[in-house]
């Protein structure tokens, strides 16, 4: 019988698009799931990587932490686990569905042309902060009849997001635990692209492990929240890093699935999940748009590459086996997952829509394309880069 396959899944990030993320992996945990109950021996994938940066590393961080969280069935309070977060991450209070409604209508406006960017970003969010916090503290001491809206500290804080969604974080210990863990960020100060990661054996200021700090730094988009400072780091210049989301460096992390392991370390398969589509049907006109495409190809520059160098080494070991570059190497085939093509409403504002309607739409959409894709899976295993495993 053939040996299952190691898989490494690599999410990328795109606000809150990454619900579409949270329902192609609930699917491929539940057929996990399914396998493991049967008890037959027909274990078809072992996930032995995750990645992700932005909304990517949420789900990837939330589907890693529900594997290693010690629970008689892993699969199983994997899936809990990221549904929860996504449960709580959408807005549930009245005050949450009033602020999102009018960030959606900010967003449209700023689309028509009209500006409404702080020129004091990281100033601005402190003090929102500050207001949030507050308001909070208020609404709580207010008896039920004297509501005035309540906002949840998970709705704006990230960090408090992670530990209510994952409060047993300190007693898990990932080292040499497999899945390993990536969490793509960028240092600030010193220009370097980082991953966080769960393998990581360094102690001290050079270590990069994975906490609720660094996930919150690969979210971290500077025009909405301050740089994500971690005590105890240091970058190469000895300076205290400051970290902005990872779009701005890899989308999400996949040569870290590779570099400097040994051969039965690396994947046999790479799953990515993208949510910056690649290709669009017609030239954007309006300011919004040409931002919004702006950033979906810069979020897929450095995914690109990284596929084109797998793609690239692939290629040579078929030609030239027996030569010396290709001892100690083997092929890696990837899939890409990715929404149906006309998914036109989701601009740039819907990246910031945490209306739970629409969140249980991009979760139903990732759940039907996860299902189709192992569908698809399973009766091809050819190598789908460029093309998307997903018609």
């Amino acid at each position: 019988m053939e040996r299952p396959k190691k898989i490494a899944i690599a999410c990328q990030g795109g606000g809150i698009h990454g619900a579409f993320t949270c329902g192609v992996l609930d699917e491929i945990l539940r057929e996990a799931e399914v396998l493991q109950k049967a008890k037959t021996g027909t274990k078809r994938f072992d996930l032995i990587s995750l990645s992700g940066t932005s909304s990517g590393a949420l789900n990837a961080f939330m589907v890693w932490y529900g594997l290693l969280n010690g629970k008689p069935n892993p699969f199983a309070e994997a899936r809990r686990a990221l549904n929860d977060l996504w449960d709580t991450f959408q807005a549930q209070k009245s005050g949450e569905l009033s602020m999102n409604h009018f960030a959606q209508l900010a967003f449209k406006l700023q689309t028509a042309g009209l500006e409404f960017k702080q020129l004091a970003p990281p100033v601005f969010y402190d003090w929102q902060m500050a207001v949030l916090r507050n308001w909070s503290t208020l609404e709580n001491s207010l008896p039920p009849a004297l509501a005035l809206g309540e906002i949840r500290p998970e709705f704006y804080d990230f960090q408090q997001l992670l530990k209510t969604c994952a409060p047993n974080l300190a007693q898990i210990q990932g080292l040499g635990k497999k899945p390993q863990l990536l969490i793509g960020a960028v240092e600030i100060l010193s220009g370097a692209f980082e991953a966080f990661d769960s393998h990581d054996p360094r102690l001290g200021p050079e270590a990069r492990p994975i906490s609720y700090a660094a996930v919150a730094a690969s979210g971290t988009l500077p025009e909405i929240r301050r740089a994500q400072k971690i005590p105890g780091l240091k970058n190469e210049y000895d300076q205290d890093p400051l970290y902005w989301d990872g779009l701005f460096s890899q989308n999400p992390p996949v040569r870290e699935f590779i570099a400097g392991k040994d051969l039965s370390d690396i994947p046999d398969e790479i799953w990515v999940i993208r949510l910056n589509p690649q290709r669009r049907e017609k030239e954007p006109l309006l300011l919004g748009e040409i931002e919004d495409r702006r950033n979906e190809l810069s979020g897929n520059l450095s995914l690109n590459q990284e596929l084109y160098f797998i793609q690239k080494v692939n290629d040579w070991i078929a030609s030239y086996p027996k030569d010396k570059f290709a001892k100690g190497k083997k092929p890696i085939d990837v899939y890409v997952i990715s929404m149906s093509t006309n998914r036109a409403e989701l601009d740039v504002a819907s990246k910031f829509n945490r209306d739970p309607v629409f969140i249980a739409g991009l979760r139903e959409h990732g759940a039907t394309r996860g299902r189709k894709f192992l569908k698809e899976w399973e009766h091809s295993r050819a190598n789908k880069w460029p093309r998307d495993a997903l018609a």
